[in-house]
Parts: structure tokens; C-alpha cells; sequence
């Protein structure tokens, strides 16, 4: 195993706390390396033209439009399905013991 270089550390004295259940130190290792703080910056958002604006609501307009097409063909798929099964339930003769339902 390799040997770790251990760094002196300084150590200063804090307040000792004495509690109910026993004896706390607040020990500080080591004091701040720099006193800057970081400077957070947000970019800067780019503004949109009116050009741009309209591109998107064009796509988005295409979009919404596509989406509606997709349902209508799913649900005509669906009526479809149930009217062949309706069509083929009629066409099949009534099984005896079985109580016809209309609902």
C-alpha cells in the first residue's frame, strides 16, 4: 500500500459544549483558502425575433395538428374493430342459456 503524505493540519480551539449526554467540541481544521466568493453568472437569454416567434408557433401548430391526426385514425380503428365485431356477433347464431344483453 502506498504512503499517503499526510498534511499538517492546523488546529484551532473552538467552544466545548457540555450537554446532557456528554461533552462536544466544535474543532476547526483549517481556516477558508480564499475569502472570494464565486461569482455566478446566468447567460444571457437571446431574444427572440418575430420571425423566429412565428417559425415556432408554425411548428408547433404542425405539431398539435399531426398528434389530432394520429387519435382520429386511432379512433376510427377502434370504431372500425367494434363494428366488425358487432357485425360478426349478429351474424352468429344465439347460443342457448345465454340471456341476451342490450346495453
Amino acid at each position: 500500500m502506498p504512503e499517503i503524505e499526510k498534511q499538517p493540519l492546523t488546529v484551532q480551539e473552538g467552544d466545548a459544549n457540555v450537554k446532557p449526554g456528554g461533552l462536544s467540541f466544535e474543532v476547526v481544521l483549517e481556516g477558508p483558502k480564499t475569502n472570494e466568493k464565486p461569482s455566478i453568472r446566468c447567460p444571457p437569454t437571446p431574444t427572440l425575433s418575430a420571425e423566429d416567434i412565428e417559425k415556432k408557433l408554425k411548428e408547433v401548430e404542425e405539431r398539435r395538428k399531426s398528434m389530432e391526426a394520429s387519435n382520429l385514425e386511432k379512433l376510427a380503428e377502434k370504431e372500425k374493430r367494434a363494428e366488425e365485431v358487432r357485425a360478426k356477433k349478429a351474424s352468429m347464431p344465439p347460443v342457448q342459456g345465454e340471456m341476451e344483453y342490450t346495453g
